[in-house]
């Protein structure tokens, strides 16, 4: 906190007495004001008076606007450049408070709010005030590292002693923190008067007011006019002014107009709602990623209950694609009256193939529909869920949809009667399939990409456009899909369904600095099992000499705590010694990472009851509950098991158990990252080498128990063997779970064109978007580390920071280094157009593409201090090979002729 200068106790005095104090203190405003720093050229405001603000918002702004007792950390948004400035209500005292305490303390006079009873109106007139305020108010935000304060007197009506008593007050905080930066709430009518003191205005609802019920209301004339005409007065002496509007939350055109209207006078300008509680509304718009998935159905309605989330069509075939093309799926059950949600703060609606509904749920979706038509969300059919005729008759006619919508039986003859060839799945044989078809033709303007004929005994012919897209969204309808695979290319058709005007950055997972992502990990399951191998070694040994002692790729390997205590039905006491000597043995290999496959790999996951799986009779433990597969088996792990310096961060879940709400916050409350297990039957996830886009990683996912026998362990090597060949980016599994984790929390903030504000935790590193959109312009970016093309997408590599700026160009970039793909998480300490210091760390020597040097241009390099050169080629690239762990310096040279032309 910075020195400050004691406040005095003021006495009660005359009237007078206080005229004459404020009178001398305005005397002094031109000297203190040339203490004053100026303002930074701030580019986006936000405003929240809530007591948690949203860390990520909160790095996304240049300027933030908040409570003083908000808890927050500042040091993230400081490292950015960011300033944050308390907003200081100085009429008001909520009772109970220590400002409540100290208004008494100091004896202030102040009376009862007439419109909140746990309010009370603080009079700016009493000599004690300013006093007051900065002991009560003002101190403590300093304390807590604001770069600046705001003074308001809140919805209170000033008169001319409460303006001087502000500007006194202004006058003192100057004086007393001269670094802090002050702004004063226009509404105070404050004007050229405190143009020497303060650095700015804070204009709050110029347009706009909160009104019936936290609605949206205008502001009476007069006083958008009296704000205006301040706004105006204060811009003539060179002042800057930020504006606050208020705009419903899902009505992006007001959102927008509010916005031009704040912008249009010369403002910074923040559009939100009128509770102030940090809801963005623009002018930097949020890209909503939120795909709605209505599935399932009513327990009361059906006599059963619903399928998990991860059973429907949407989840098994939908949900990668979808992901892939950035979008974050938000399943609800079709359950009650109210199954549909209040908002429609979604970008797309899914309804799923499982969607079961009643009478009455199916006319409340029909009636729903319109809603979405009217504010463009995309609409997608798996299914046709409306049965009864009346909800049936209101969908087909609001849809424009042809045929009777229902199931065509007794067919025996169908064909297929058109495509779209550049949509349909490649290498697939096109067939016309039976299930589920339905007498529906799509609207006269919607694009076929699968239309069916069929024909019953009877001859009458039926069409089914099976998947088409049109105005409102489109349709795709393949019950068959699930066992026999899709017949269309999904993500091609679901780009097109989402909309090209939607497209912005898609956080991506199977790609890091460039390269193909590589992770594996192993399920505990076969640990202490007996391998069929000469002296029927056990599967762990097998697993350890045969495959993780030869390959130096970063393995996570999972133990079960029950497992290797032998505390399971048929495992004998002597057992335990030699099965924690095996896991040591593992854990001290540098390339292996630990994992947790829980205390006794339990198929439920129900907190608050007795879920362990059977033991024998020397468990030495009585708890069975989901704290002790967790935290208790990681402990255990820990303490016996790992070396000094290496520890577990990630619960591999037990192979067919699907882990409940519950368990997955528990996991990351623990700040504990989280996968699916696997059966040795899917051993390799993805195959490297792949020419298609990367729809998802390569991983090798296998259990101890496929190193069972020699064709185990001959396929396990063939995978890893083909791993270690590719130019791929080697991960541990938990820094893939976080990645995953984080691409479902990262928020894209669309600034302009082209341009975009992103913000997560920096464990999503990769951004994705069409080759088409352009390249990163480096010099306008903020974050960005370098780019590369593969396969027509453009993926984008960040520095990790909280907040990431992307601007992007079509022209020829002005040159700067860049780094173009890596094999390993590359630490940038410096990033300028002709030079560059990185920090590297693997296992293997580090493969390092950079880009941005002139065409056949030198690059001199410093690697852990010692001097190298390498060449550029004719498109400016150049490859480095250092050592594992390196600090590497680089230079952009011209052309070495060039350079001794010079």
């Amino acid at each position: 906190m910075p020195s400050a200068s004691p406040i005095p106790r003021f006495q009660r005095s005359s009237s007078g007495a206080l005229l004459k104090f404020m009178a001398a203190a305005l005397l002094g405003l031109t000297a203190v004001s040339g203490m004053a720093a100026q303002l930074p050229a701030y580019r986006s405001l936000f405003v929240d008076q809530s007591l948690q603000p949203d860390a990520r918002s909160l790095a996304a702004f240049d300027l933030c606007i908040l409570h003083p007792h908000a808890e927050l950390d500042m040091e993230p948004g400081h490292a950015q450049g960011n300033h944050f400035f308390a907003l200081l209500d100085v009429a008001h005292v909520r009772t109970g408070t220590r400002a409540a305490l100290l208004t008494a303390d100091r004896q202030v006079s102040s009376k009862p709010s007439a419109s909140d009873e746990r309010v009370r109106i603080v009079d700016p007139t009493d000599p004690q005030w300013i006093a007051w305020v900065v002991e009560a108010l003002a101190d403590p935000a300093a304390k807590k590292g604001f770069d600046g304060y705001v003074l308001s007197l809140g919805e209170e009506e000033s008169n001319p002693a409460a303006r001087a008593a502000v500007l006194s007050l202004a006058a003192t905080l100057r004086q007393r923190y001269p670094d802090k930066h002050l702004l004063l709430d226009l509404r105070v009518g404050l004007g050229v008067q405190a143009v020497h003191i303060a650095d700015g205005f804070l204009a709050l609802g110029v347009y706009t007011r909160e009104g019936r019920n936290g609605s949206v209301d205008w502001n009476p004339i007069a006083e958008t006019q009296r704000l205006s005409r301040l706004i105006r007065t204060v811009q003539l002496q060179s002042m800057r002014v930020f504006a606050v509007d208020y705009a419903p939350a899902d009505d992006r055109t007001a959102c927008r107009e509010a916005a031009q209207r704040l912008t249009s006078m010369s403002t910074l300008p923040f559009i939100t709602t009128p509770a102030l509680d940090g809801v963005n509304l623009g002018p930097l718009e949020e890209v909503s990623r939120r795909v709605l998935v209505l599935h399932g159905w009513d327990e009361k309605h059906v006599g059963q209950k619903a399928p998990a989330p991860q059973t429907t069509t949407t989840s098994r075939l939908l949900r990668q694609p979808l992901e892939w093309l950035g979008c974050e799926l938000d399943f609800r059950n079709a359950s009650g009256t109210d199954f549909l949600p209040q908002d429609h703060s979604f970008a797309a609606v899914v309804l799923d193939s499982s969607l079961v509904l009643s009478a009455a749920q199916q006319r409340t979706l029909a009636a729903w529909l319109p809603s979405l038509k009217a504010r463009n969300i995309p609409l997608l059919l798996t299914g046709m869920p409306w049965t009864d005729s009346a909800a049936r008759q209101h969908a087909v006619q609001h849809l424009g949809l042809g045929g009777r919508a229902q199931p065509a039986e007794g067919l025996v003859k169908t064909n297929v009667a058109g495509t779209d060839s550049a949509l349909l799945r490649a290498n697939t044989k096109i067939t016309a399939r039976t299930l589920g078809f339905l007498d529906l033709e799509a609207p006269a303007d919607a694009h076929i990409v699968l239309a069916l004929h069929g024909q019953d005994s009877l001859g009458t012919r039926y069409r089914f456009d099976q998947a088409f897209l049109t105005n409102w969204g489109g349709a795709w309808m393949d019950p068959a899909a699930g066992a026999a695979g899709p017949q269309i290319d999904l993500p091609a058709f679901l780009a097109q369904w989402l909309g090209a005007d939607r497209s912005a950055p898609a956080p991506d997972t199977t790609t890091r600095e460039g390269r193909r992502v590589f992770f594996s990990h192993i399920d505990s399951t076969g640990f202490s099992t007996p391998s069929t191998l000469p002296g029927f070694p056990l599967c762990s040994e097998v697993m350890r000499d045969r495959i993780l002692d030869r390959f130096l790729l970063p393995v996570t390997v999972s133990v079960c705590e029950a497992d290797m205590r032998a505390w399971l039905p048929g495992q004998q006491a002597t057992e335990a010694a030699r099965l924690e000597h095996i896991g040591r043995s593992i854990f001290e290999m540098p390339q292996i990472q630990a994992a947790s496959n829980s205390f006794t790999r339990p198929s439920q996951w129900t907190a608050g009851m007795a879920i362990s799986s059977t033991l024998n009779d020397r468990a030495q433990t009585t708890r069975r509950d989901m704290e002790r597969e967790i935290a208790g088996s990681m402990s255990y792990i820990h303490r016996r098991l790992l070396p000094v310096g290496k520890d577990v961060n990630l619960m591999l879940w037990p192979a067919n158990s699907t882990p409940s709400p519950e368990a997955l916050r528990y996991c990351r409350a623990m700040s504990i990252e989280t996968l699916p297990g696997t059966s040795g039957a899917d051993a390799v996830a993805a195959a490297p080498g792949s020419r298609s886009v990367r729809l998802e990683p390569v991983a090798i996912r296998c259990s101890f128990a496929d190193a069972h026998t020699e064709q185990g362990i001959a396929t396990l090597e063939k995978a890893f063997n083909a791993c270690a060949g590719e130019p791929l980016h080697a991960m541990t599994a938990a820094a893939y779970a976080a990645s995953i984790r984080d691409a479902h929390q990262t928020r894209i903030l669309r600034a302009g064109a082209d341009h975009w504000i992103i913000l997560n935790a920096g464990d999503c590193r990769t951004l994705r978007l069409p080759a088409a959109a352009g390249v990163p312009d480096m010099a306008r970016c903020r974050g960005v580390s370098g780019y590369n093309v593969h396969q027509g997408q453009l993926y984008i590599h960040t520095m990790g920071a909280a907040g990431t700026e992307l601007v992007l160009t079509k022209d020829n970039p002005s040159q700067h280094l860049h780094l173009v793909e890596g094999s390993t998480s590359v630490e940038f300490m410096e990033l300028a157009s002709r030079r560059a210091t990185v920090q590297v760390r693997d296992l293997r020597p580090v493969e390092l593409v950079f880009g941005g040097f002139e065409p056949r241009g030198q690059c001199a390099y410093l690697e852990n201090g010692r001097p190298y050169t390498a060449h550029a080629d004719a498109n400016g690239i150049v490859h480095l090979e250092v050592a594992c762990r390196a600090t590497v310096s680089l230079q952009s040279l011209p052309p070495a002729t060039q350079a001794a032309m010079r």
